[in-house]
């Protein structure tokens, strides 16, 4: 049961981004040593970057390899126009959804806003076009791996669940391994290497679990989307706006420290934590609730 394509799916596709964070270590480290200063980009930056873009690079020759070079078997099933007003009712969903959690993080004091301060400026504007800009490019990258490539539906339901229970914790995972900022004055060849795997060899040390368990149950959420809805259309709404909220959340308040709930939102980002898992578990239930009565 363990290894049917499904897991290899997911197996095979975390590997190959495993293979190309290795890989951008390794030139972005060798391009570097080039110059005589870091350049404004550092490093650690250089390599998640590019390591995003060498596995956009290369993922047509590996969905090819994998069986999956099919729009509609990894979730691109609707006519483009659809497609893309499907992605903005999730966006728009996703705001909607997540607005009771942001009054009840106000109205514990968790955190707090001082709609005052904020200046309606170009500034502003700016802020606001490239968070949106941002929260897109991020649902469509990881809705497109974590859920369209990596989930495929599976007639046994046990099996289906298992997929996307893994899948989910891949995706929950991921988040965490961050290489720390390289300010080293001398880079040497495998400076990048070793940082990366010191970032993988501490990822249980580093994680915060009431953040991973959020990603975990928002990642299942997403899956449940995706699945019951053969597209991924939704789901790059739903996660681009789950972004673009926890943003915009982080820039117009201040998390209140003296709060005693603050307990409900984890130390990673002041945003995810118990409440959020409760919240995305509710959302969850009820969705599920729905296409069991849609029946």
């Amino acid at each position: 049961m363990y290894y049917n394509n499904d897991m290899k799916n997911i197996l095979n596709f975390t590997i190959y981004i495993l293979f190309f964070a290795v890989l951008s270590s390794l030139i972005f480290t060798l391009l570097y040593m080039q110059f005589d200063e870091q350049p404004m980009l550092a490093l650690n930056k250089a390599i998640k970057y590019g390591a995003i873009l060498l596995c956009g690079i290369f993922i047509v020759p590996a969905l090819k390899a994998s069986k999956l070079y099919q729009r509609q078997l990894v979730g691109y099933l609707e006519p483009k126009p659809i497609f893309l007003l499907n992605i903005l009712k999730g966006f728009l969903t996703s705001i909607l959804l997540l607005a009771p959690l942001i009054c009840f993080f106000a109205y514990l004091d968790i955190r707090t806003f001082d709609l005052n301060s904020i200046i309606f400026d170009q500034y502003f504007l700016f802020t606001i076009i490239f968070t949106v800009f941002i929260s897109f490019l991020v649902g469509i990258i990881e809705e497109s791996f974590f859920r369209g490539i990596m989930i495929q539906k599976n007639s046994n339901l046990i099996i289906t669940s298992i997929v996307v229970f893994f899948g989910s914790a891949v995706y929950s995972i991921f988040h965490f391994i961050k290489i720390p900022l390289i300010i080293d004055e001398v880079i040497y060849w495998n400076t990048g290497l070793t940082e990366l795997f010191k970032a993988f060899g501490n990822i249980f040390n580093i994680m915060q679990y009431d953040a991973a368990l959020t990603l975990l149950v928002f990642g299942i959420f997403l899956a449940v989307i995706r699945l019951s809805l053969k597209t991924i259309s939704y789901g790059i709404g739903l996660h681009a706006g789950f972004v673009f909220v926890i943003k915009t959340t982080k820039q117009v308040s201040n998390v209140d420290l003296n709060s005693e709930h603050k307990y409900l939102a984890s130390n990673h980002d002041q945003f995810l934590g118990s409440a959020s898992t409760i919240w995305i578990t509710t959302l969850l239930i009820i969705y599920l609730f729905y296409k069991f009565k849609a029946r």
